[in-house]
């Protein structure tokens, strides 16, 4: 679908922003006076530029048939109209009718209305204007001003000086039968300004009215506004002269229902009346989208008739023009100001200065950083509203426009967030109690081809979240100058200081350290943390962050000391500090945190709010509560240690979502993933890594304490990991265990394991103590044994013995993969083993079959990651 601008033509003053304001603001006055615009001025451009809708062909006819004299018609009529500007361009279109009678012809206005009144001209009438925003209450009465128009003044000329009203028999002689037409506009505005004579005025309507009645060729249209000027007083006023011309009056309305839409185009754009192709096809364009939407837009909008009516609209969506006309239009100001049409004028004139690429103008894609547009919205509801806009919807620091940026490229350009926002402040107002929009209508604000739906409901959850002066009460959203639960929210956080924060973390991360390791809770120095043989967690402070250079120094300082001292136990001390960049978004959660928990004890506030924000108020706070253990998991994943060439970093990782458990049951699964913790060591690996080379044996003690206090050795998850490792030795004949003047080998140790114990190498067992064959059987000279067939001796029991090289072929249950690893894998591993692993995967699915993308984007790749080799390929 192409851009509306490259359809629908502005008028060249519209494209260039250069329109004169005052072809919108219709004068009365200025027209019989010979000023102001040429458009209202010059009878044929008003007629060439005015549609004639029904109503206003049906007025014009009504009253050339009552002044032919050729039919009755209505003698008195008031003109309605939705919008500001609609009764006086009514007016005006009856003053060039019956003064300039051969404008718009031959196929105009006026040929419809001969035709419609069935005429053959117009007939010659004296026309007396009377215009209230115009009149000066110290100059003529309205009685004097139409007797001198008139020629009749010195009739009433008393009576104007005495601003005294006439009665109805002198009015009859100034009007004097002949075919008179008497345009009265604004007369609301004038009796509210002549509070002098007020009741004078009154009464002189009262009179003329009567008079007019009767009189068959004299016709008195008369406009009040749809709401009352000037407050209190002007309601009295309003209401007086509606009961004045209610009793005789007929009334009309020029504008009926969607003539609006093609009234508004023939203003703004140099436009046929009837739609073109394109036209059509965007409207068909729209109109199949809200039946892919289906519920999720409003019902009537699928229907056929919505489809005629964006035809009829365009370039504007429905939903701009109908909020103007049901919400802006029922503001007393907007009607006599600029209007609707100074309102659009601005926003088209923006729009195509920015080639705007959207096939439909909708609420939307009003641009409120656009400080004209802007005024023509505030000037009604309040200046207040020029904060509301630069905080929440448009300008440098907007938030909408933040979340904008945030959504990602491919998206930033439709603005959605700043649209919903748009859409919604301009749904938000009216002169009556009908406030805000729902989601259904927003997507009709909104959505255009190329918006995925679902952005919709996406930026509209987050405006919510983060918008100050957005209000949601029962699906309905609206913008109110007051602030919303986000606003208090920010103000209770700017109340939150360091201190405060500090103390709820260090609070949270009790609950959350656990009890798997010994934790030491935000260490000052080295002394705080005991040099003890048990496995021990210090979690540091924020300001000791991973990042920051001081930290090195401050964690090795707690591994390698104890106070003053040297720590004995070094092997047994885990450090666990923060990232520098997580650690932001923790100080703000918490910080929001404690905002929402002094907004939830403050009971009188509480009770202030709206059940809908309640609801909100406890769901932001259980949301935190369960967010924040993550958040610590996220900001304290560095772990520290010694290692054999010094202070060496891990880094744990971010946690799963919904990862449960304590930091330090965390930190322990870890360390076993990574074989830096032993739950079990093997006697060949005790024996490598416990006893050097050159020493035949060492007191288990010492083993023990060299696990616990060497962090080139592997750390171990407790004592017992020793005594199982040294059982294990004995009794398949890796090592041997002296006790005294005993020594056990091959034999099951005695339990518990002794500290005064000694681990021997084997082959430093005295021959003593071996487990050997009974010497006394029979042997030849070589030593062999003669009972064995064959001779020789005798093969060793392979149970006991250390293999050199082992090689298994099993099948294994698919699922079962992770318990070969810890179950096999890493044994071997642990006993030094260097390991080669070779898996044959046969894969067969009976339906549908292996996915060529799987195959090829998933397996393979993944293979071909891990750097494995492919031995064999086959596939069917």
């Amino acid at each position: 679908m192409k851009p509306w601008h490259e359809i629908a033509v502005p008028h060249p003053d519209i494209r260039a922003g250069k329109f004169d304001e005052s072809v919108f603001a219709a004068d009365l006055s200025d027209v019989v006076a010979g000023r102001g615009p040429l458009e209202y001025g010059d009878a044929e451009t008003f007629f060439r530029k005015t549609y004639p809708t029904q109503g206003l062909v049906n007025l014009l006819a009504v009253i050339a048939s009552r002044l032919s004299g050729q039919k009755a018609g209505n003698a008195v009529i008031q003109i309605q109209t939705p919008f500001g500007g609609g009764k006086t361009h009514s007016l005006i279109a009856l003053y060039h009718l019956f003064t300039n009678s051969q404008a718009g012809r031959p196929a105009g206005p006026v040929s419809q209305v001969l035709e419609k009144a069935q005429l053959d001209s117009v007939p010659a009438v004296r026309v007396v204007t009377f215009t209230g925003t115009a009149a000066d209450p110290l100059g003529r009465t309205p009685w004097g001003e139409i007797a001198e128009q008139l020629g009749q003044y010195a009739l009433l000329a008393e009576h104007d000086r005495k601003q005294r009203a006439p009665g109805k028999d002198l009015l009859h002689k100034v009007l004097a039968d002949k075919p008179t037409l008497l345009l009265m506009d604004e007369v609301a505005e004038y009796v509210v300004k002549a509070k002098d004579f007020r009741e004078q005025i009154v009464a002189f309507f009262q009179e003329l009215t009567e008079a007019v009645k009767v009189l068959p060729r004299c016709a008195l249209v008369v406009t009040l506004p749809s709401s009352a000027p000037y407050g209190e007083d002007g309601e009295r006023v309003l209401h007086q002269l509606q009961q004045v011309f209610g009793r005789v009056e007929a009334i009309y309305t020029p504008v009926e229902g969607e003539e609006m839409y093609e009234i508004i185009r023939c203003r703004l754009f140099e436009w046929a009346h009837e739609p073109s192709d394109e036209a059509r096809k965007v409207a068909n364009g729209y109109w199949e989208m809200y039946q892919r939407l289906g519920d999720e837009v409003p019902r009537e909008v699928r229907e056929p008739s919505y489809r005629d009516k964006l035809r009829k609209a365009y370039p504007f969506h429905p939903e701009l023009i109908d909020l103007l006309f049901e919400r802006w239009s029922t503001y007393s100001t907007f009607q006599r100001t600029r209007g609707v049409l100074r309102l659009l004028a601005e926003v088209v004139a923006d729009l195509y200065q920015r080639q705007h690429p959207a096939p439909l103008i909708q609420p939307a894609h009003l641009n409120l950083a656009n400080a004209t547009v802007r005024r023509e919205l505030v000037k009604h509801i309040g200046n207040e509203y020029e904060g509301v806009i630069a905080a929440d919807i448009a300008g440098g620091n907007a938030k909408a426009q933040k979340i904008d940026r945030e959504v990602g490229s491919e998206y930033t350009r439709f603005g959605i967030a700043s649209g919903l926002a748009t859409a919604i402040f301009f749904g938000s107002f009216s002169g009556s109690e009908r406030k805000g929009l729902g989601v259904q209508r927003l997507r009709l604000a909104v959505l255009r081809e190329g918006i995925p739906p679902a952005l919709v409901g996406d930026a509209l959850r987050r405006l919510e979240e983060e918008l100050w002066y957005l209000h949601v009460e029962g699906g309905i959203c609206s913008f109110s100058s007051q602030p919303n639960l986000n606003r208090v929210i920010v103000e209770k956080e700017e109340a939150v200081g360091d201190e405060r924060m500090a103390e709820e973390i260090r609070a949270q991360l009790e609950k959350l350290a656990g009890t798997e390791l010994r934790v030491t809770l935000w260490p000052k120095g080295a002394q705080d943390v005991p040099d003890t043989k048990d496995l021990k967690l210090a979690i540091l402070p924020p300001e000791h962050p991973k990042q920051s250079r001081a930290t090195d120094a401050f964690v090795d300082e707690l591994l390698k000391k104890c106070g003053a001292t040297f720590r004995t136990y070094q092997n047994t001390l885990l450090v666990l500090a923060p990232d520098e960049g997580e650690l932001s978004s923790l100080r703000q959660k918490v910080k929001r945190l404690l905002a929402l928990r002094a907004i939830h004890d403050d009971k009188a506030f509480m009770r202030q709010l709206s059940e809908d924000n309640r609801r909100t108020l406890e769901s932001k706070l259980r949301t935190l509560e369960s967010d924040i253990p993550f958040s610590l998991h996220s900001a304290y994943r560095h772990l520290a240690k010694l290692g054999e060439g010094g202070l060496e970093w891990s880094d744990l990782g971010l946690p799963t979502v919904g990862e449960k458990g304590s930091l330090s049951k965390r930190t322990l699964a870890y360390l076993k993933s990574q074989e830096l913790l032993l739950e079990r060591i093997s006697p060949h690996n005790l024996l490598r890594k416990a006893l050097r080379e050159d020493e035949p044996e060492k007191p288990v003690s010492a083993i023990r304490e060299a696990f616990l206090c060497y962090p080139q050795l592997p750390m171990v998850q407790s004592p017992a990991v020793i005594e199982q490792a040294i059982i294990q030795g004995v009794r398949e004949h890796v090592f041997a265990v002296k006790s005294g003047d005993k020594v056990y080998f091959g034999d099951d140790l005695p339990v518990p394991v002794e500290a005064g114990w000694v681990l021997i190498r084997k082959e430093f067992v005295p021959r003593s103590d071996l487990q050997v064959e009974p010497v006394d059987k029979p042997q030849k000279p070589d030593g062999t044994d003669t009972t064995r067939p064959g001779g020789g001796t005798p093969p060793p029991d392979r149970s006991t013995l250390e293999r050199r090289c082992v090689t298994l072929r099993v099948k294994v249950p698919w699922d079962k993969l992770s318990d070969v690893v810890r179950g096999v894998i890493l044994p071997l591993r642990n006993d030094g083993a260097e390991l080669e692993v070779e898996i044959l995967v046969q894969a067969r699915a009976e339906s549908g079959g292996i996915k060529p993308a799987t195959w090829e984007n998933k397996v393979k790749e993944t293979l071909r990651q891990i750097n494995a080799e492919i031995v064999e390929e086959q596939c069917e």
